[in-house]
């Protein structure tokens, strides 16, 4: 039912629509509604409310907000946050976040002059953190530490209160990981257990990378934080121009983004996946959902990718699974086949020794399957830590393993193949074509351009 001490909204929440979309006219957001200008105009001027409940719903759909934004009640335990005013403008700053993510990558690159950015791309690194040829993913050490000292940052600083709004009840959301569980509601959100960066080391004595343990919640407080307050000084600029630091408190807190002791770095291993067949490679790409996931929504991905950390709870769980390969043969199963997520929630380990993981470690053995890491990154949007890799399978193994290749799953959709073939043929065009005109997240251009740059080590 419609609670009528909520009517007037309308008049704020379209405000609030046109300000984070950066409309400045009546005809454009009467274009969005799809009602005649002149009946926005009389919205906006508060010489109009409505009050059908069918068109406030539309307005809502229209918009790309819940219901309830108009107090469009289904349960009496709704939640009230859902019409302060200050939650309104947090779910358009993170609405407009992830319908523009690749916009506001790109103008968050341009903020840092000394990092390294990969291959042109929006995706910056440092020399230490990179390889200078690809190795196998067996040849990258990896040590892990339990002693390690808590980050300097959390994300509950005085610096982050704007992203963070305050309840009707006066009290403000502790952590931005709560307001997005309350408000944003995302179909994937669940606080696992990470594996959390602690240094890099790429030189002549070898590759090794150091590791302690984390939250996933303990990374999205901070750097979705850092993600948010970027977005919301964009939309005040409108889009244009080079944002200012003095706008970004929280940012210029967080300072130098390769110093991993003051923030959580929790990095999320990204593969491009290439199919090796006598009539030409192929790869895949993956369209991430806005309203399933958290980290590169609404954004063209590589396929598969997924934050490193644990399958199952538990000390023993935490050391077997302590191991890129196995994250990305869990990431695998999950992504192209559209398996159960192996969430973190159970204390039952995954079976390597099962399909499909059996047939994938085997072929890799026998180099029919092939793992190789380029070092690590950072999105400068939202700073989580990227780990880049590519993976080459020959095309017996992947039709056998891959035989029932989804066409969307849990987090998005897979781009469909070409006519004649299993994914997108590995050229020129088609990667000069990905490169330029999808919206891709910053770590999979990196891998893109990183596997064409080396094409003749990979792909002999």
């Amino acid at each position: 039912m419609a609670k009528s001490a909520y009517d007037s909204r309308l008049q704020d929440v379209i405000k609030a629509y046109m300000r984070a979309h950066g409309l400045t006219r009546h005809e454009e957001m009467a274009r969005v509604l799809g009602i005649d200008r002149t009946l926005v105009s009389k919205y906006l001027s508060g010489t109009r409310t409505c009050r059908d409940v069918g068109q406030l719903r539309r307005f809502a759909q229209a918009m790309d907000l819940p219901p309830e934004t108009f107090g469009l009640l289904e349960a009496p335990d709704q939640l009230q946050e859902t019409y302060d005013d200050a939650v309104t403008d947090w779910r358009l700053v993170r609405q407009t976040l992830n319908r523009n993510r690749h916009a506001l990558t790109a103008a968050a690159a341009r903020l840092y002059w000394d990092p390294v950015a990969i291959e042109g791309t929006t995706c910056i690194t440092r020399p230490d953190w990179m390889l200078s040829e690809p190795l196998d993913l067996d040849a990258i050490h990896l040590d892990f530490d339990s002693s390690a000292p808590a980050p300097l940052i959390t994300g509950g600083e005085s610096e982050s209160e704007a992203c963070r709004p305050v309840r009707p009840n006066g009290v403000r959301f502790g952590r931005y990981s709560q307001a997005i569980r309350a408000i944003a509601r995302p179909t994937l959100f669940e606080n696992r257990t990470s594996y959390r960066l602690l240094d890099v080391s790429f030189d002549a004595t070898g590759a090794r990378m150091r590791y302690g343990l984390t939250t996933y919640f303990d990374m999205v407080d901070v750097c979705e934080v850092i993600a948010h307050e970027t977005t919301a000084a964009w939309i005040s600029r409108q889009g244009e121009g080079r944002l200012d630091p003095d706008d970004l408190p929280f940012r210029g807190l967080i300072g130098d983004l390769f110093d991993l002791s003051r923030r959580p770095v929790l990095p999320s291993i990204n593969t491009l996946t290439i199919r090796r067949a006598p009539d030409g490679d192929t790869f895949f790409l993956h369209r991430r959902g806005a309203a399933q996931v958290t980290l590169a929504a609404g954004l063209t991905h590589i396929i598969p990718a997924g934050v490193f950390q644990p399958a199952a709870i538990g000390q023993e769980n935490i050391e077997r699974d302590f191991s890129m390969w196995r994250n990305v043969l869990r990431e695998l199963s999950e992504e192209f086949l559209d398996a159960p997520e192996h969430d973190g929630s159970s204390g039952t380990p995954v079976d390597y020794d099962a399909e499909p993981f059996r047939t994938l470690t085997e072929a890799r053995r026998t180099g029919k399957v092939r793992a190789w890491c380029f070092g690590i990154g950072l999105d400068p949007l939202a700073p989580a830590g990227e780990i880049l890799t590519a993976l080459t399978v020959d095309s017996d193994i992947f039709d056998i393993v891959f035989k029932g290749m989804v066409s969307q799953n849990a987090e998005g959709e897979i781009y469909p193949s070409q006519e004649g073939t299993v994914g997108i043929r590995w050229t020129p065009a088609n990667v000069r074509r990905v490169m330029n005109h999808e919206p891709l997240a910053a770590a999979a251009a990196a891998c893109i351009a990183l596997t064409w740059k080396h094409r003749d080590l990979l792909l002999p």
